[in-house]
């Protein structure tokens, strides 16, 4: 050996040594900053999870949309979002695919991303200059503009404080979440008859589980759905800014944030902003064929709408209102429009009707003909309930914007949503200022009324007879109708005569005070739930989810010390998210678990000799949900009340928490 080789061989050893003390010293003494960079590098690689599935979703729909999309009219968000819009979809179904060919694996879903990026390589590239092009915008020069644009993007900063927080949103724990990890466990797309809910349409969610099989983090999913709702606020603001100027083109996206419930659903991992992003699509479609008869726009509304289909059937009222605004503008081709819209959107459903189909025998299911799991005592429980009329509240119905902006409220009964004074009546003032519109704002006005009457009519037939049907948050399509609307109307007040007083100074005002109240209020929760002290490391995650979680928290924990392989079912507690993952866990997602046997005619001892010849080890009860379903929400009360006895019998507690909320039980002898 040479001397220099010597000389390299001995520095070498000497760098080694070096690095496996400085290792070893701040392994233990660990420098002041180390976990707030672990926990904003784990942020960070979220958010690139849900850029690249974005990005990539814009580059396959700008090839896919090569041909079909006309040329001109749209402006370049406009145009940006469209193509993700319809990227994501085909990047969604082709996971479903996958997922129902055994291949839903970390391994796979990144050779999908991989193999879609290259595919749509032209593309992407196109469309990331565009989206650069997008961010490079000139700030606006004006005051109101600017205010609208610092409110909006201030509000959408403190969003994305929580998206990038662990998940702790009820629907994302019970279903949204979920489902995606138990398909990644199991390796490919499962049916789940102990969780209904995953038999409906699941676009979004499947997308969550390739941006979770990324990084290997369940964090990933709610960015992701940030960045769809950032598209639609993009694609809203683009069609409003167009027609009616540049303030319009601030206020449609900050109407939709500034309503508390939406604002919400930007830090959660739910699906509606999938709904939002393809409403506002099918708007811009829909107006751009009005505008200029050009039936590829029509196409495209039906594609859009058909992709919403994917995300949740709900969204089905946009194809009706596209149907209807369809007839309404060209009754002569009213069958030809009707096919126009509603091929494309049955061709990009299919994948959704198929799925349900062999994994549920329902291709809708659980409507019509129940499937897996389902019956029509089932039905009833879930869609049950009296509407509006049934409530002696029938009136509201009348004035169902204004009833559902006042009388909403996140998480209540009823329309179940905080949309805010402005987003659902903002649109009512489009006649007062009509006249003082011009060509391009009226004719963006026409069209979003052409699909808002629709889309108000099926909301209060829905909501007059049934509970489910009055939730603002199930008509996100008339939410987005109603942006775009309401930026034009105000702006139409801009013009309107200035004796005997100027009334737009007065309502811009009005209107500027609610959005700071709205902008307090995000602050506010945000401090109160502290996702920036998870953030900062303040706060690991185990003490964030205890702050928002509390009792559900302690009991994940309490069973984590179950030995591997424990089965424990769960009564009157739907989220199984948290459940540890090597337990196995069946929720009670439809809270039926005991009354629903009950009712159908089994005794109370013969459910429980049944779970536990089923192999249950233990029954988490979560007994507050059990009160209530038995004191306050009484159809299921009569079986309810028979669990005690019969419980008395067969378990025996092991666990309790200090507040009694869960009861953990083991089985007795059988009596």
């Amino acid at each position: 050996m040479t001397e220099r080789t010597q000389a390299a061989a001995r520095g070498m050893l000497i760098l080694a040594a070096a690095l496996a003390l400085l290792i070893g010293y701040y392994w233990v003494h660990k420098p002041a900053g180390f976990e707030m960079a672990f926990t904003l590098g784990g942020a960070l690689l979220d958010l690139l999870a849900a850029g690249a599935i974005i990005a990539v979703g814009g580059g396959l729909g700008r090839r896919a949309l090569a041909r079909l999309l006309p040329p001109g009219l749209l402006s370049n968000g406009e145009r940006l979002a469209l193509e993700a819009a319809a990227g994501l979809g085909l990047l969604s179904m082709a996971a479903l695919a996958l997922g129902l060919a055994g291949l839903y694996t970390p391994a796979a879903l990144w050779a999908l991303l991989l193999a879609a990026a290259a595919l749509g390589w032209p593309g992407l590239r196109g469309w990331l200059a565009a989206a650069r092009a997008l961010a490079r915008s000139r700030w606006p020069a004006r005051a109101w503009p600017r205010f609208l644009a610092a409110f909006t993007l201030a509000a959408l900063a403190l969003a994305l404080l929580h998206a990038l927080a662990p998940p702790v949103a009820w629907d994302a724990l019970m279903y949204h979440l979920d489902g995606p990890r138990s398909y990644l466990a199991a390796g490919r797309i499962v049916a789940r008859p102990d969780n209904p809910y995953l038999g409906f349409p699941q676009s979004v969610e499947t997308l969550y589980g390739l941006g979770m099989a990324l990084f290997g983090r369940d964090t990933a999913a709610a960015p992701l759905h940030f960045g769809l709702g950032l598209l639609a606020l993009i694609s809203l603001g683009g069609l409003a800014r167009r027609h009616g100027g540049e303030a319009a083109g601030w206020l449609a996206p900050a109407l939709i944030v500034s309503a508390y419930s939406s604002w919400l659903l930007f830090g959660w991992p739910y699906v509606d902003l999938g709904v939002l992003l393809y409403s506002a699509a099918a708007l811009t479609a829909f107006a751009n064929w009005r505008a200029a008869r050009d039936d590829r726009w029509l196409i495209l509304a039906g594609v859009s709408a058909g992709l919403s289909l994917g995300v949740k059937y709900t969204a089905g009222v946009l194809l009706l209102a596209l149907a209807a605004g369809a007839a309404w503008t060209a009754p002569r081709r009213a069958v030809r429009s009707g096919l126009l819209l509603g091929l494309p959107a049955l061709i990009l459903f299919l994948p959704w009707l198929a799925r349900g189909l062999l994994l549920y025998y329902n291709p809708v299911y659980p409507f019509f003909f129940d499937g897996l799991g389902w019956d029509a005592a089932r039905a009833d429980l879930f869609f049950g309930g009296a509407g509006l009329a049934g409530r002696g509240e029938g009136w509201q119905v009348l004035i169902l914007p204004a009833a559902a902006a006042i009388f909403g409220v996140e998480k209540a009964a009823g329309f179940a949503f905080t949309a805010g004074p402005w987003l659902l009546t903002l649109p009512l003032l489009v006649p007062l200022g009509w006249r003082w519109l011009d060509a391009p704002a009226r004719a963006l006005a026409a069209a979003c009324w052409a699909l808002l009457a629709p889309l108000l009519l099926i909301w209060a037939a829905l909501a007059a007879f049934t509970l489910l049907g009055a939730q603002t948050r199930l008509m996100m399509p008339a939410l987005a109708v109603s942006a775009a609307a309401g930026a034009l109307a105000l702006e139409g007040l801009a013009r309107w005569p200035q004796k005997p007083f100027s009334l737009y100074p007065v309502l811009r005002g009005i209107v500027a005070f609610t959005l700071v109240l709205a902008l307090a209020e995000m602050v506010y929760v945000t401090v109160r739930e502290r996702p920036a002290a998870y953030l900062t490391a303040a706060a690991d995650r185990a003490a964030y989810l205890d702050g928002r979680l509390g009792v559900y928290a302690g009991a994940m924990r309490r069973l984590a010390e179950l030995p591997a392989g424990t089965r424990v079912r769960f009564l009157w507690e739907p989220q199984g998210y948290y459940c540890p993952a090597h337990l196995a866990c069946a929720p009670d997602s439809l809270l039926d678990a005991w009354p629903h046997p009950v009712r159908a005619g089994r005794s109370p001892d013969d459910v429980f000799a049944g779970w536990q010849a089923a192999g249950d080890d233990y029954v988490l009860v979560f007994d507050v949900g059990r009160r209530f379903l038995t004191e306050v929400e009484t159809r299921a009360a009569p079986e309810n009340r028979q669990f005690d006895a019969a419980a008395a019998r067969w378990l025996e507690p092991v666990w309790q928490d200090d507040a009694g909320a869960y009861v953990l039980y083991a089985w007795r002898a059988a009596p």
